[in-house]
């Protein structure tokens, strides 16, 4: 093939031949600075190796060498996604001018035509300055839009929490301890995942989009259902009854709601779940439940002979009232309005709205949450805290409150232990994040993989809820952890005489009026403050 000059003078010749780049050197004194400019003028040289070049002019005479290649005047790549086109000029300064730039364009829309570029082609880029070596994106394809995940919301319980009205007025004294539904109500509610908007690269060629994920709805098929709507899936309950979770699965338990009173038309009652009466308890009635009883009468209850809840709370918004010792007891809280001479004992925290009187009581801790609360008479048995804002009364009733404390070593390492496994849960549960967003990105995903991201997300929503269970497990012991020493005895306002305070066997006689007081053991012996 024949050869082209590109340069050539006494001293040397640049030239192409089969689009290799060669120099011959005739003598020495060539100034290398030159080579700047002879570069400058022919951007289509690409220069190998600069070595060879310095060589040739330094030790002149030199017969041909080979320095580079031949670039390509207009340079054109895709990028191996497809999804941009590059554009580099390698021309002559004048070619690149306005005034020839309608050449320019025909040479760049036929190359781009060549490789087949048809999409996302941003002509403006040759309206403007151009120039050599600079790398210039001339087409852009359109990314696919991937699909949405499934969105998922569901009914919230409320959280169960006494509240007393203004100036320590108890007579707004209420809360939601059962989330009572009737057939027909929303549970909960799935957006459909989509399949997402496909997308195009700058050869035309479809760009397939990643599916969104679905988000199983795990409920009690036995009383909740499902139903599509457009492109929700909505949950409906099938029953009448309370919510409840258990195992991350939403159900409605069996709920019974009795209108009026529990009387001789009722009987007493024995029931396998949830209880609301919207009325009261007639005197000599029982009420025994797995689950949360509600009493809703203004008026409270009187001489009943017991009220049961095996695994649940108890609500009283009238609180009781007794001759007989009538028996309050559940697995977990109760709340009343004011207990009189009745037998209350429950696993957790008792909150009284205004007043406890000549009653025996057994709970985890007791809270008097009014401000002008109080307890007088009878015997409060607690194991880490009382607090009362008034202890005793004006008449002297005698008063016996007792905390049988607790060891505040064996609770921190019950807290600790409950820490560290909240801690491997949300580390399993940060693992099964990144498998599931594995699951995701994968756009191959066939049924054995799809089953097994729902067994996943399965094991996710069991963390979760064991996670929420360890929870409230460890913000109940951090409350209890809050009381002073091994035991707290805290009186807000003042303790009247003939009040016994028993903390850890430790025995305290108040035989004289005392304003706010707070007792507690610490290192085996009675600390006030």
């Amino acid at each position: 093939m024949e050869s082209r000059t590109i340069f050539s003078n006494e001293y040397l010749t640049i030239y192409e031949n089969s689009k290799e780049i060669f120099i011959e050197t005739y003598k020495k004194g060539f100034p290398i600075d030159e080579l700047y400019n002879i570069m400058s003028s022919h951007p289509e040289i690409g220069l190998k190796s600069f070595k060879e070049l310095r060589d040739s002019i330094f030790n002149a005479p030199k017969p041909p060498t080979k320095i580079g290649e031949l670039k390509e005047p207009i340079s054109v790549k895709i990028s191996d996604n497809k999804m941009a086109a590059y554009l580099v000029f390698n021309l002559p300064p004048e070619q690149l001018k306005m005034e020839n730039r309608d050449a320019l364009i025909k040479s760049v829309m036929k190359l781009l035509e060549e490789k087949r570029i048809v999409h996302g082609i941003k002509h403006d880029i040759l309206k403007g300055e151009l120039v050599n070596g600079k790398q210039y994106t001339i087409a852009e394809g359109t990314p696919p839009v991937n699909g949405r995940d499934a969105v998922v919301k569901m009914y919230e319980l409320a959280d169960p929490k006494p509240v007393v009205g203004e100036y320590g007025k108890v007579d707004f004294y209420e809360l939601k301890l059962i989330n009572r539904v009737n057939i027909g109500d929303w549970l909960g509610e799935r957006i459909e995942a989509t399949e997402g908007i496909p997308g195009l690269t700058v050869t035309g060629e479809a760009v397939k989009p990643v599916k969104g994920r679905n988000i199983p709805l795990n409920y009690d098929k036995n009383s909740v259902h499902e139903i599509q709507l457009g492109s929700k899936t909505v949950l409906y309950s099938k029953i009448n009854g309370a919510v409840n979770y258990s195992d991350g699965r939403i159900s409605v338990s069996n709920h019974l709601e009795i209108d009026g009173d529990v009387n001789p038309a009722t009987g007493n009652i024995k029931f396998d779940g949830y209880v609301t009466i919207n009325g009261t308890v007639m005197e000599g009635f029982t009420v025994e439940v797995t689950k949360d009883i509600e009493i809703k009468g203004d008026l409270g209850i009187s001489n009943v002979k017991s009220i049961i809840s095996t695994g649940g709370s108890i609500f009283l918004k009238g609180g009781i009232s007794s001759k007989k010792g009538s028996e309050i007891r559940a697995a977990k809280n109760i709340y009343a309005k004011y207990i009189d001479n009745a037998i209350v004992s429950c696993g957790g925290t008792l909150h009284i709205g205004y007043y406890c009187k000549d009653s025996v009581v057994n709970a985890r801790e007791v809270i008097v949450d009014s401000t002008n609360g109080q307890i007088f008479g009878g015997q409060i048995n607690v194991d880490v805290r009382i607090y009362t804002p008034i202890l005793g009364s004006e008449i002297e009733r005698k008063t016996v409150i007792e905390v049988r404390g607790f060891n505040r070593s064996v609770m921190e390492s019950q807290l600790e232990h409950i820490s560290d496994r909240i801690n491997e849960l949300r580390k399993e549960q940060q693992n099964l994040k990144q498998s599931l967003l594995a699951y995701k990105l994968d756009s191959q995903i066939d049924e054995i993989k799809y089953k097994e991201y729902e067994r996943l997300l399965e094991k996710a929503y069991s963390i979760k809820e064991e996670l929420k269970s360890l929870e409230e497990e460890r913000k109940n012991i951090a409350s209890y952890l809050k009381a002073k020493g091994e035991g707290e005895i805290s009186i807000g306002k003042r303790v009247f005489p003939n009040c016994t305070l028993i903390i850890k066997k430790n025995i305290i006689e108040v035989t004289s009026p005392l304003l706010a007081t707070t007792y507690f053991i610490q290192n085996g012996s009675v600390k006030q403050i």
